[in-house]
């Protein structure tokens, strides 16, 4: 019987040991879950990619270029029409000058046109001593015409010392420098003069070469 009883003994004794080895164990296990826990440690979030805003915006996407227009070629503007050329009336129509005083009314009831006028001082209001008239008519004016305009001319200037009035059935020929042909065209325009000088004995009137009396 002794042999037994004390396996049964040593059998108590471990269960013993066993229980109070879980309980040592259960009683330290609910001390460490009820001790205090320290205070959190703040944790900071570390941002390890960069954010959509922050990254380069992507570049827009190639457009087409559109074509280059073609350059507007503007034709150029037309050349001006060279202007009509002068006639010889035009071109030399400042040749002779016309003072007022002597021109200032009509000359004749017969038609013609003034293209000289003048005598020896513009500046004297009166009509001077010596005067010159060059007058125009057209190609077709009778001779009978053109005796009454000669005459006209003379008897309006009969108190001049000196008068010369050369009458032309064109006015070119009558303005055109005599230089260019040695007055050749003139002569042959000339259709009617008046010549008087008292001094000299000379009062004449003459129409397409032919002498005509004052």
């Amino acid at each position: 019987m002794a042999p037994a009883a004390g396996r049964d003994t040593r059998r108590a004794f471990v269960r013993g040991v066993a229980v109070g080895l879980v309980c040592a164990g259960l009683a330290g296990f609910a001390a460490w879950l009820l001790r205090p826990q320290p205070p959190a440690t703040p944790v900071q979030i570390v941002t390890t990619f960069s954010r959509a805003e922050d990254e380069p915006a992507a570049p827009p996407p190639a457009q087409a270029e559109s074509p280059v227009p073609e350059p507007v070629v503007t034709p150029p503007p037309p050349a001006p029409e060279a202007p009509p050329k002068p006639s010889a009336a035009e071109r030399y129509a400042a040749e002779y000058p016309v003072f007022p005083k002597l021109a200032s009314r009509p000359l004749s009831s017969e038609p013609h046109q003034v293209l000289g006028a003048w005598d020896e001082d513009e500046n004297v209001p009166e009509p001077g001593q010596r005067r010159a008239f060059v007058l125009t008519v057209s190609p077709g004016q009778s001779d009978a015409s053109l005796e009454a305009l000669a005459r006209d001319v003379r008897e309006r200037n009969l108190d001049a010392l000196v008068l010369d009035v050369r009458i032309y059935d064109d006015a070119g020929a009558a303005l055109a420098p005599r230089m260019l042909d040695s007055g050749q065209t003139s002569r042959q325009h000339l259709v009617a003069e008046v010549k008087r000088n008292p001094a000299a004995s000379l009062d004449s009137i003459r129409v397409r070469g032919r002498a005509v009396e004052p």
